[in-house]
């Protein structure tokens, strides 16, 4: 990697997992095979780690354990050992999608370093090899170091016409955006978010990427475009980064698993559901860059065949039965 855990300056990096997810896409499957359903983060598809664990694994190596943030959803705990996992997690009242859990993880990291980079992963994609992946984010936090008025997102390259992922359409690049030449960042021209059919398929022919929503950003960044873009939502995480910030938020006093979770059900009351890449990423296209990760399979497992697909070209074997991943 070009840079350890710190960036330009001694400027920290951070990694918020999001992890509020509920799977409902595979539900059927996943109900099928474990007699129940179980949000997919949380199941082992291959190997012996679950989504979560492969991504948690992903993050201590990029900014060390004490400084991951992981959001789960209401009820999740039940599916995982928090006392097990890196650096601080964060229980969700109520999953309100993308925007709400960014903006919770951002009061944490806010509360301990204002000025940091983050570094946003969904806890539920499927990367390999692992390695390159992390130098591609590690380059991504570097950019958005360099950047600070844009937010970096790396982008995957397509290989069909997806409706159910975003794409971004890449504008011009800069040759002080490269690593290499087959690495360049691009501008943004315009966001789709899960297009119809013959939207994906002119996205699929126009050379767009697809939106792996894995972000690289300065947190004053990420504050000013909440604030601008979703102001009264962003406003309300104020009192959550203030709760932390005190001397009791950031210490094991007795008591405080109880005074966090008030202030978690005071700040989440009347919230309303937002997904980041909407309500923000879309209203600022020049605000971001994009870049390509042309060495890298990425895919958001949504669909069991989507898995299969997958772990066949890639002769992993699957720990669930290969019946089940042909489940529409």
């Amino acid at each position: 990697m070009e840079q350890g855990e710190s960036g330009p300056k001694g400027k920290k990096r951070w990694v918020i997992v999001l992890s509020g997810g509920e799977g409902e896409r595979l539900r059927a499957m996943t109900e099928r095979w474990l007699g129940a359903h179980r949000p997919k983060q949380y199941c082992t598809f291959v190997g012996s780690r679950t989504m979560l664990e492969h991504t948690l694994d992903r993050a201590v190596q990029l900014v060390g354990a004490d400084r991951v943030v992981t959001v789960i959803g209401r009820g999740h705990r039940a599916f995982v050992d928090t006392s097990t996992m890196p650096g601080k997690v964060i229980e969700q009242p109520v999953n309100l999608d993308t925007a709400p859990g960014i903006l919770l993880g951002m009061a944490y990291v806010e509360a301990h370093e204002q000025d940091a980079t983050a570094l946003i992963f969904p806890s539920d994609h499927f990367i390999s090899p692992e390695k390159r992946f992390l130098q591609h984010v590690d380059r991504a936090a570097l950019l958005a170091e360099r950047l600070t008025g844009r937010l970096v997102l790396l982008g995957a390259y397509p290989d069909r016409p997806e409706t159910e992922f975003g794409w971004i359409e890449p504008g011009v690049s800069a040759s002080s955006w490269s690593w290499s030449s087959r690495q360049v960042a691009h501008e943004v021209i315009s966001f789709r978010e899960k297009p119809s059919t013959m939207e994906a398929i002119d996205c699929f022919a126009r050379g767009f990427l697809w939106n792996t929503m894995i972000i690289g950003a300065r947190l004053p960044l990420l504050r000013n475009l909440a604030h601008a873009y979703l102001p009264q939502v962003a406003s309300r995480f104020e009192k959550m980064r203030k709760f932390w910030a005190t001397e009791s938020g950031i210490s094991d006093e007795p008591g405080f698993v109880e005074q966090e979770a008030l202030a978690m059900l005071e700040t989440y009351q009347g919230v309303p559901r937002g997904n980041f890449s909407r309500a923000i990423l879309q209203r600022c296209p020049q605000a971001t860059v994009v870049l390509p990760m042309g060495d890298v399979e990425w895919s958001d497992w949504g669909k069991p065949e989507r898995i299969g697909e997958t772990l066949q070209r890639l002769s992993k074997p699957a720990t669930v039965p290969l019946e089940y991943l042909t489940v529409g």
